[in-house]
């Protein structure tokens, strides 16, 4: 279906747009120069399918023009031809945004082939986990003494993974629709930042509480260790998850690929780092 007719000049390259809706309320006597607009969005034909679709999104196009270095009109794009590109993209940002690879058609492939997919993307996570486990070792003087700041390894692991995963899904998510870019990166990545501390600030509070309650035999030091915990994981998750996948936004590189065990990996092992180090300056004193 035609949405717009393109004028062209006398070498044939593009010169302005007009709908066909103003084409047939204008009266016949106008010149098409005087209706045409010559505010014009094209893209080449290199210009990535993702790009392309951004466009179409961000200006309510029906279509988009398609012309080479000349500027001369070698065809169209239409809105329909981009519904089924965002469809693709959306599905493989999501793959890896998961960290399951980016192959769309995952649910067919064998059972061997899907382990070989992810098996690299849970490497990470299998390296931050014997990080993780070096970093309590290290403070192992700290659990012999106050044994129960292991029951709340997991709740500061898990707390900070998730805010990470919220982050750099909006980001990446934002970036792919334009919402988000190089220009308005830093305000974006404060107001995450500040989304994380007021989570800290909230369930810091909640887990502080529950400590001092469920562990009444042990100091209330506990609790502050705990919530204080929790608040810097979370800030630390907010940041993280936003600033990764900016920087290799930044370097033109696919940030889908930042969140899912990448993200989270780095976000367990500060977690905890900065869990003991917390727990040594004020629960025991040394």
């Amino acid at each position: 279906m035609v949405f717009y007719l393109y004028a062209l000049d006398d070498d044939g390259r593009l010169a302005g747009v007009i709908s066909l809706r103003d084409l047939v309320t204008t009266p016949g006597d106008t010149m098409l120069k005087d209706i045409m607009s010559k505010n014009i969005q094209a893209v080449r034909p290199e210009t990535d399918q993702e790009e392309v679709a951004r466009i179409v999104s961000q200006y309510n196009f029906l279509a988009v023009p398609v012309v080479d270095s000349d500027e001369k009109l070698l065809g169209i794009v239409t809105v329909d031809n981009v519904v089924d590109v965002i469809r693709e993209e959306a599905t493989e940002d999501f793959l890896q945004l998961a960290g399951a690879g980016k192959d769309r058609e995952i649910l067919l492939k064998s059972s061997w082939e899907n382990a070989r997919i992810r098996l690299p993307w849970l490497f990470a996570s299998w390296i931050g986990g014997i990080f993780a486990a070096f970093i309590i070792g290290v403070f192992d003087n700290i659990l012999e003494n106050a044994i129960a700041l292991a029951a709340f390894i997991p709740v500061i692991i898990g707390m900070g993974g998730n805010v990470g995963t919220q982050s750099s899904t909006i980001i990446v998510r934002g970036l792919a629709t334009g919402r988000v870019s190089f220009e308005n990166s830093i305000t974006i990545l404060f107001k995450e930042m500040r989304v994380g501390l007021i989570l800290g600030i909230l369930y810091g509070m909640l887990l502080g509480l529950f400590a001092i309650f469920q562990f009444i035999d042990t100091s209330p030091m506990l609790g502050v260790v705990v919530g204080l915990s929790i608040c810097v994981s979370m800030i630390l998750a907010a940041t993280i998850g936003s600033l990764v996948p900016l920087v290799l936004n930044r370097f033109e590189i696919d940030p889908a690929i930042a969140t899912g065990p990448f993200v989270t990996t780095a976000i367990d092992i500060m977690g905890v780092a900065f869990y003991f180090l917390i727990a040594r300056s004020l629960l025991l004193g040394i």
